[in-house]
């Protein structure tokens, strides 16, 4: 029988990433080294070119573990028993942010780190975002939804796409977590 893999690898990757989220908002995707991200998890550069290519790769399972999370923390807070509709889609779109949002919008550097995102991980983000639509679709599919509104992923994708449009334009977290309100308020209404 083989033995189970060692979950070393997972934190060490973990840590990694963790590291080089601080990095990028820190000091932005440009400025950011590998020397910077290898200094902040405790590894040597040598040592990080072991489970990364570059900087474009770390960049890449930042994203990659950012949806996987945001899809685990969507689906639960859709699922939370009493809430109003308003209320689970407002926890749904700040759960769909994991803390990305949060750095984006506290760092000088955020502007720059969705730059980065649409032109490293622009794949990454639609596939992300297509399993975001079907998280909230499927959800959205056991409520009787009204008539002439569309499917629950037709519905979905409608809410997905407002609320990306908020990422655009919110100039700070208050600001963007006021604009989700809003827009949760306004489904809510809408599929009442």
């Amino acid at each position: 029988m083989p033995l189970p893999p060692s979950a070393a690898p997972v934190d060490r990757q973990d840590t990694i990433l963790d590291a080089a989220f601080g990095a990028f908002a820190t000091y932005g995707y440009r400025r950011t080294s590998m020397d910077d991200i290898a200094r902040g998890a405790g590894l040597s550069r040598t040592a990080l070119y072991l489970h990364y290519r570059n900087k474009e790769d770390i960049f890449r399972s930042l994203a990659l573990r950012y949806f996987d999370e945001a899809l685990r923390d969507m689906t639960a807070a859709l699922n939370v028993p009493g809430q109003t509709l308003e209320q689970a889609l407002l926890a749904a779109f700040v759960a769909k942010d994991g803390k990305f949002m949060e750095a984006v919008l506290s760092t000088p550097h955020g502007e720059e780190l969705m730059d980065a995102g649409f032109s490293v991980t622009g794949d990454v983000a639609a596939a992300g975002e297509a399993r975001m639509v079907v998280v909230l679709g499927d959800w959205l599919a056991q409520r009787a939804l009204p008539e002439g509104l569309g499917s629950g992923p037709e519905v979905a994708q409608a809410i997905i796409a407002a609320v990306k449009g908020l990422k655009t334009s919110a100039r700070s977290l208050p600001e963007y977590r006021a604009g989700q309100a809003r827009l949760a308020a306004l489904f809510a209404r809408a599929l009442a």
